[in-house]
C-alpha cells in the first residue's frame, strides 16, 4: 500500500516542520517539570493546552487525586499537578483513538541539566528530550498535520504530570479516559533500536518500615534493637527473590536509617521497585515481600510492609499486534523498517491496556540515556516519528483498517 495524496501531503507538511519542530523542543526542555515542580508543570501545561484549542479540541483539567503518603520520591507535592485532557471528537466518525503522554521528568529542576544542547548534527540532549517532550512534540505535531489536511480522526490527548512517579494521581484519570476510546497509542521513546513497544512488565511499589530500641552505642548498646541491622537483613532477604530468567525484578532504594553514629537506631525505612511478568506472579512476588512483616510494639524489631502494584503487565495481545502490523507497513511506505519488541520499563500503557483497550507503545522519538543527565534525542526522529503516527492514526480510523476491539 502506498501513500495517497493526503498522505503525501501530510508527509511533506511535517518534515517540513523538522526546524520548527526543534525549536518548540528546545523550548519545552527549558521547561523545568521534574520532582512535582508546580511552576514548570503549570508553565508546560499551558503551552500544550494553547496548542491542542488551536486544533479547536475541547481542552479540560482533572484534578491530582491524592496517592498513599507513604511513596517516594518524584512526587513531592502535596497537592499534585492536574492531568490535561483533549478531546476532538464533534462531527467525527469512526474510532476513537487515544493519544497518551507525560509532561513530568525525572529531572531535579534546580540542577544543572536544564536545556536542549547540541551534541553534533544529528542529536542534542537535554532534561526530558527523549522521555517525553520529544514524544509530545511528535504527537502535537502529527494531530497539527491531521487537522489540516485530513480532519477526521476521532481522538482524544490525556497528558499526566506523574508519569514518572508512577501515575498514581492520574491512574483514574488514564482509566476513564480509555474507557471512552477504541485504541491507544503512547509517546514513550522508541527501543534502542528504533522498535515499538508490545510488551511490557508489570510493576510495584513497596516500602519496609522497621522500629527498633534506641540506645548509647558504647554505654547502653545490650539494650539497643538496631532497625538498621532488621532493615540490612529484610532489604538482603528481599533482593533474594530477584530472578530475571523469570522476569523477576527488585530493585532496593532509597534508604533511611539512624541519626548519629554512637545512637543504636530506633526506625529505619527502604523503598523498592518490583517488575512481574503476569498478574499472578505479581500477586505472589507481593505475597512474599509482605511476608516479611513481624513483630509489634512490645516485640522488636517491627517489621511493616506497605505494598502497591500500581501498573499491572501489558501483555502483547492480537488487537496490540494488528495495530502493530499496522504500524509497520505506514513505515514500510515510508521506506524505512520497524521492529518490534518487549521492555521490562512500565508506562501508562500498562494502565491503559488494562482498562480494555489495546495499546501500542514506544511511538515517541529515538533516543538514549534516559533518566541520566546526559539523556539525548536523535532530531531526525522528530519528523519521522510524526509522520508515522500522523499516518497510522489516519489508518487505523479509516473505514477498511478499522479491526480493533476492545480487549
Amino acid at each position: 500500500m502506498s501513500l495517497h495524496q493526503t498522505e503525501k501531503q501530510i508527509a511533506q507538511h511535517i518534515q517540513s516542520q523538522q526546524s520548527a519542530m526543534e525549536n518548540r523542543l528546545a523550548d519545552t526542555v527549558a521547561i523545568p517539570t521534574g520532582h512535582d515542580f508546580s511552576r514548570g508543570l503549570n508553565s508546560m501545561r499551558l503551552v500544550l493546552a494553547e496548542r491542542l484549542r488551536c486544533m479547536g479540541a475541547q481542552v479540560v483539567e482533572m484534578s491530582a487525586a491524592q496517592r498513599p503518603a507513604w511513596i517516594t520520591p518524584n512526587d513531592h507535592g502535596e497537592v499534585g499537578s492536574p492531568t490535561l485532557v483533549a478531546r476532538n471528537l464533534q462531527g467525527r466518525g469512526g474510532p476513537t483513538l487515544l493519544i497518551a503522554g507525560h509532561m513530568d521528568t525525572v529531572h531535579d529542576p534546580a540542577g544543572q541539566f536544564q536545556k536542549l544542547s547540541p551534541l553534533d548534527r544529528r542529536r542534542a540532549t537535554g532534561p526530558g528530550a527523549a522521555d517525553m517532550k520529544g514524544g509530545l512534540e511528535v504527537a502535537l505535531s502529527a494531530l497539527e498535520a491531521l487537522e489540516k489536511f485530513s480532519p477526521t480522526v476521532r481522538w482524544i490527548f490525556i497528558i499526566n504530570a506523574d508519569e514518572e512517579a508512577g501515575s498514581f494521581r492520574s491512574s483514574e484519570h488514564l482509566a476513564s479516559v480509555a474507557k471512552e476510546c477504541d485504541a491507544g497509542f503512547v509517546l514513550e521513546p522508541a527501543l534502542p533500536n528504533g522498535g515499538l513497544v508490545v510488551e511490557r512488565l508489570g510493576s510495584g511499589q513497596f516500602m519496609i518500615d522497621v522500629l527498633g530500641r534506641a540506645a548509647h552505642s558504647g554505654r547502653d548498646f545490650a539494650n539497643g534493637i538496631s532497625a538498621v541491622n532488621a532493615l540490612a537483613q529484610c532489604v538482603l532477604q528481599v533482593a533474594g527473590l530477584c530472578d530475571l530468567k523469570r522476569n523477576r525484578i527488585v530493585n532496593i532504594g532509597p534508604l533511611q536509617g539512624g541519626a548519629a553514629t554512637n545512637i543504636v537506631a530506633d526506625h529505619a525505612r527502604a523503598w523498592g521497585n518490583i517488575r512481574f511478568a503476569n498478574a499472578d506472579d505479581g500477586q505472589k512476588f507481593s505475597q512474599e515481600i509482605q511476608a516479611m512483616a513481624s513483630g509489634d510494639a512490645t516485640h522488636l524489631p517491627r517489621i511493616t510492609i506497605e505494598m502497591a502494584v500500581n501498573r499491572p503487565a501489558k501483555p502483547c495481545t492480537q488487537d496490540v499486534l494488528a495495530l502493530a502490523l499496522l504500524a509497520q507497513v505506514v513505515a514500510k511506505d515510508l521506506g524505512f523498517d520497524l521492529a518490534t519488541g518487549s521492555t521490562g520499563g512500565v508506562s501508562d500503557a500498562n494502565l491503559i491496556q488494562a482498562a480494555g483497550i489495546p495499546c501500542l507503545d514506544g511511538l515517541g522519538v529515538r533516543g538514549g540515556n534516559l533518566h541520566r543527565g546526559d539523556e539525548f534525542v536523535e532530531l531526525d526522529s522528530l519528523s519521522e516519528r510524526a509522520t508515522l503516527l500522523a499516518l497510522l492514526l489516519l489508518r487505523v480510523s479509516s473505514d477498511d483498517t478499522k479491526k480493533i476491539s476492545r480487549g
